[in-house]
């Protein structure tokens, strides 16, 4: 593997910690292990390193016991989804692999009963279900539905280009990436956290989604960085630097540096939109402000999280998880 250094990175926002962070971290492995998620001691050991649980803690550092235990185990369940794709047929298998996610959101829309054919993966999803909708049974559920669609049919358009052996462009890769990188559910996890009501003029303004979408960005193309010897280590080249890297014929370090350049440089122009933010009235000022706080929690937890996480470090390919 070519020898890089990883670039610095710039964060604007401070980290704050959810007060349950330590009993969520012993909620976090009885609910894996409840589902059989860990085939063995070995992807307990690399559950245990990756600390999924210190990154919502600060991802959402205000919220409730309740509500931070649901927001993990999304997350989790989001992770071991996508890890389990990088290491089996479905991961080169489109057809099959929206044949699945069709019966995914069948038992979340319509919470359709279980069969024996369904994996460890349907049955968490019903008790994600069940927990969820018995806090926010409302118009925000569908939202929360739709974006977690996005993020399946994203691993489906990956798995179309791994079929195919395509290396996308990079500003198609930039668009996928932000399907892919499953952020638009945990977006709707900050209103669902905090208990926060966005109606659909605030949702749909100009303000709002040019500031999702540059968190998204910044915490996707973060992801891409750190994520590179993965990457490497399982030859997937869906990763903005590798794909830089293929594009403009550069070295793995100009690549890395470039992807920093292009991290630190939307986070700047984040920080500069929200000087010139418009005031909507008092009532949606208090529902932007607290959402917004929810993106910068969001970026600071996200960029701590890699300086306590072992997820990223390459020891050996992880085996196929049967579920």
């Amino acid at each position: 593997m070519e020898k890089f250094i990883f670039p610095d990175l710039y964060c604007p926002f401070s980290l704050q910690i959810n007060k349950y962070v330590d009993v969520l971290e012993e909620h976090a492995l009885a609910w894996v292990t409840g589902f059989n998620l860990l085939k063995d001691e070995s992807a307990y050991k690399r559950f245990c390193k990756s600390k999924i649980f210190l990154l919502i803690a600060g991802a959402y550092p205000n919220c409730e016991f309740e509500e931070l235990k649901i927001a993990n185990d999304w997350l989790t369940w989001m992770i071991f989804l996508d890890d389990y794709y990088d290491i089996s047929h479905f991961g080169k298998d489109p057809k099959e692999l929206k044949s699945f996610h069709d019966r995914l959101i069948e038992i979340l829309l319509n919470g359709a009963e279980l069969n024996t054919q369904d994996t460890a993966f349907a049955h968490a999803l019903v008790d994600l279900r069940e927990r969820t909708l018995k806090i926010n049974s409302g118009k925000w559920f569908n939202f929360f539905v739709y974006a977690l669609e996005g993020f399946l049919d994203g691993c489906v358009h990956e798995a179309s280009n791994r079929s195919q052996g395509i290396v996308p462009d990079v500003e198609t890769y930039i668009t996928m990436r932000r399907l892919t990188g499953g952020m638009e559910p945990l977006f709707e996890l900050i209103e669902f956290c905090n208990h926060l009501i966005i109606p659909d003029y605030l949702r749909n303004h100009k303000a709002l989604i040019d500031l999702k979408k540059m968190t998204n960005n910044s915490i996707c193309w973060c992801n891409d960085i750190f994520s590179v010897p993965k990457e490497l280590a399982i030859g997937d080249n869906h990763n903005l630097v590798l794909i830089l890297q293929h594009q403009q014929k550069i070295s793995l370090q100009q690549a890395l540096n470039c992807v920093a350049q292009m991290h630190n440089q939307e986070l700047e122009a984040m920080v500069s939109l929200e000087t010139s933010l418009p005031l909507f009235g008092q009532n949606l000022d208090s529902e932007f402000a607290q959402y917004l706080s929810g993106m910068h929690s969001w970026i600071s937890s996200h960029f701590s999280w890699y300086s306590h996480s072992g997820r990223y470090e390459v020891v050996a390919k992880p085996e196929l998880v049967t579920v």
